[in-house]
């Protein structure tokens, strides 16, 4: 074999051998995966309405109502209607979350007695308001 196709095979086998991959690192890696799946597994998975609640907590509104029908069910055109004509403009945030089966409610300021019951009376309500939201505010000192 002539002294430059010696070279040249010589640079072929190299760049073969340089071009594997590494044996060690492929083993790591996929061990890796298995893992990530496995802690993936573990993590509990939040619901939509566990995350709205808690944008609206982050967002640090003060009092931060949901509203579902009773039965459970999606809320339909009428109920949206209902909501939005009862919920005061003064409430900061709305959205509906659960797959449309709840409505979130996120303000600095507390709800209308008179509003609320309305509300509470076709809703099943839920407040995940702030600590100490819910009390009424301390009265004029004199």
């Amino acid at each position: 074999m002539s002294p430059i196709g010696s070279v040249a095979l010589a640079g072929v086998i190299l760049l073969m051998t340089a071009c594997s991959p590494n044996q060690r690192i492929v083993d790591s890696s996929s061990g890796r995966s298995g893992n990530a799946q496995t802690n993936a597994a573990s993590t509990p998975v939040r619901s939509s309405l566990e995350q709205d609640v808690d944008s609206m907590k982050t967002a640090d509104f003060v009092f931060v109502y949901v509203f579902r029908r009773k039965d459970g069910l999606a809320l339909d055109a009428d109920d949206k209607r209902f909501a939005t004509e009862t919920v005061p403009a003064e409430m900061n945030r709305r959205m509906l979350s659960d797959e449309g089966r709840a409505i979130v409610i996120g303000s600095n300021f507390r709800m209308p007695p008179e509003n609320l019951e309305l509300l509470k009376k076709r809703f099943s309500f839920e407040d995940h308001s702030q600590p100490g939201a819910a009390d009424p505010p301390p009265g004029p000192k004199r």
